[in-house]
C-alpha cells in the first residue's frame, strides 16, 4: 500500500508539472502573438503611410487601416474560436488553429513590410488579424481545455500578464532600430514559430472528452444560446474595458495641458505613466490570479478592481503633477490586471463544456469593441462643460476621467447575476484533468486499503 501511495503521488507531482507547463506555454504563445501585433501598430503602419500620402491625409487614412484592422480581430476572434470547437483530427480541436494562425500571420506580416500603397497597407493588416486571432482564439480555448477548476484563476493570470509583457519587446526594438521597422516587426513572428512549435505538445483533448454540459444554471440552449452567467461576464468585461479604455486616453495632452506645456518634455511622463501602469496590470493579474486560486473566490476580487480602477480614474482626473499621475496610472493597471484574471477564469467556469473556443471569442468582442469606440467617446466627453477645471484647458479632462470612475462602478451591477457561479457551481463541468485521475487514484488506495485492515 505505501508504494501504491508513493506512486499515486509521483503521479500527481508529474501532472502538476505538466499542467504548469502547459500554462507556461500558452502564455508564451499569447506574449510573442501579441508583441507580432504591437510593432506595425507603433512604427511600421504610421511610417509606411507617412512616406506615402501628404500629411492632410494621414491621420484618416492611418484611422481607416486601424479601424479596418480592429473589426477584422473583432470577427476573427469568435470566427476561429468557433471553428476550432468544431474541428475533429489526429492534430486535435486548437492545435491545427494555433499553428495555422501563426504561418498565416508571419507571411502576412512579410507581406505589410513591403506594401507599397495604401491598399496594400490594408489587406496586409487585416490578414495579420485575422490570421494572428485564430492564434489567440485557439490558445485561449486550449487553456480553459487544460487546466482544471480549481486553478483557472492563476492560470488565467498568467495567460493575461503575459499579453502585456509581449508588448514590450517591440516597443524597446523599434525605439532602438528606428530605421529598420520592417525587420523589427518580423522578430515576434519568427520568434512565434518556435513558441508555437513547442506549445503544439501540449495536449489538446478530442470533443468526446468532454463531459456533457450540466444544465443547473442558465445552461445554454438552442433559444438561449449563452448561459445568463456568461452574458454577465461579458458585460462585466465590456464595462471594465470601456472604463479603462476612458481613463488610458489622451494622457499625452492631459500631461501637456496641465503639467509640462511642452510636447518634448511631456514625451518622458507619458511613458513613466503607460510603464506603471503596464507593469501594475503584470502584478496584479499574476498576483490576483493566484490569490483567488488559493482562496477560491471570485467576487472580492472583482469588487476589488472595480473599486481600483474607479479610484485610479478618479485620481487621475485631478493630476496636476506627474507623481499623481503615476500613481493614477499604478492604481489603475493594479485594479485591472486583478479584474481582468478573475474575469477570464470565471468566464471559464461558466460556459458550456467543449465550447470554449466560441465562447473566449465572443468574450473577446468585449474587449474590442471599447478600444474601437472609446477614443471617440472620449473625445465627445473633453467638449463637455467649460473646459478643463483644473487647468483652465479648452478640453475638460476632469468630466472625461470622472465618466471612466463612473462606468467601472456600473460594472459591479452585474455581481448578483454572478453569485451563485462566483461560489462554485458552474454551468459546465471542467475537462477532467490529470490531477483528478490522481486523486481518484489516491482515494481508491485509501479505500483499499481500510478494507485490507478490516
Amino acid at each position: 500500500m505505501p508504494a501504491n501511495k508513493a506512486s499515486a503521488a509521483n503521479k500527481a507531482n508529474n501532472s502538476t508539472r505538466a499542467e504548469r507547463r502547459s500554462v507556461y506555454l500558452l502564455a508564451a504563445v499569447n506574449l510573442v502573438t501579441l508583441g507580432s501585433l504591437t510593432a506595425p501598430v507603433v512604427a511600421g503602419i504610421p511610417l509606411k503611410i507617412a512616406a506615402l500620402l501628404p500629411e492632410e491625409h494621414r491621420a484618416t487614412a492611418l484611422a481607416t487601416v486601424l479601424t479596418l484592422g480592429g473589426l477584422a480581430a473583432l470577427l476573427a476572434n469568435p470566427f476561429f474560436g468557433a471553428l476550432s470547437d468544431r474541428t475533429r483530427g489526429r492534430f486535435g480541436r486548437r492545435r491545427p488553429w494555433m499553428l495555422g494562425g501563426t504561418v498565416a500571420g508571419f507571411i502576412s506580416v512579410a507581406a505589410l513590410a513591403g506594401a507599397d500603397s495604401l491598399p496594400a497597407i490594408i489587406v496586409g493588416w487585416v490578414c495579420t488579424q485575422t490570421a494572428f486571432n485564430a492564434t489567440l482564439a485557439a490558445a485561449a480555448a486550449l487553456l480553459a481545455d487544460s487546466v482544471p477548476e480549481t486553478r483557472r484563476a492563476a492560470a488565467a493570470g498568467v495567460f493575461t500578464a503575459a499579453a502585456f509583457v509581449g508588448t514590450l519587446p517591440p516597443l524597446v526594438l523599434t525605439a532602438l532600430l528606428p530605421r529598420h521597422v520592417e525587420l523589427v516587426s518580423l522578430v515576434m513572428p519568427l520568434i512565434a514559430f518556435v513558441v508555437v512549435g513547442l506549445a503544439m505538445t501540449v495536449p489538446d483533448r478530442a470533443a468526446s472528452a468532454l463531459p456533457a454540459p450540466r444544465r443547473d444554471i442558465g445552461a445554454a440552449s438552442v433559444s438561449s444560446p449563452f448561459p445568463k452567467e456568461f452574458a454577465a461576464v461579458w458585460l462585466q468585461r465590456l464595462a471594465m474595458q470601456s472604463a479603462f479604455s476612458l481613463a488610458s486616453a489622451f494622457t499625452i495632452y492631459l500631461i501637456i495641458d496641465r503639467m509640462t506645456h511642452d510636447p518634448v518634455a511631456a514625451t518622458p511622463v507619458a511613458m513613466v505613466a503607460t510603464l506603471a501602469g503596464g507593469t501594475g496590470i503584470v502584478l496584479g493579474a499574476a498576483v490576483g490570479g493566484a490569490w483567488a486560486s488559493r482562496l477560491q473566490r471570485h467576487l472580492p476580487f472583482l469588487v476589488c478592481g472595480a473599486l481600483g480602477l474607479a479610484a485610479g480614474a478618479s485620481l487621475r482626473s485631478i493630476a496636476d503633477a506627474p507623481l499623481l499621475l503615476w500613481a493614477a496610472a499604478s492604481m489603475g493597471g493594479l485594479a485591472v490586471g486583478i479584474y481582468l484574471a478573475v474575469n477570464l477564469a470565471l468566464a471559464m467556469r461558466v460556459i458550456p463544456a467543449g465550447r470554449a473556443g466560441t465562447y473566449l471569442g465572443v468574450l473577446n468582442i468585449a474587449e474590442t469593441i471599447p478600444q474601437v469606440l472609446a477614443p471617440v467617446a472620449a473625445a465627445a466627453l473633453l467638449h463637455v462643460g467649460h473646459g478643463d477645471p483644473v487647468s483652465g484647458a479648452t478640453d475638460n479632462y476632469l468630466m472625461l476621467y470622472l465618466c471612466a470612475a463612473v462606468v467601472a462602478l456600473l460594472s459591479l451591477a452585474t455581481l448578483p447575476a454572478l453569485r451563485r457561479a462566483a461560489r462554485g457551481t458552474a454551468t459546465s463541468q471542467p475537462v477532467r484533468s490529470p490531477p483528478d485521475e490522481v486523486s481518484r487514484t489516491l482515494n481508491r488506495t485509501h479505500l483499499d486499503g481500510d478494507k485490507s485492515a478490516r
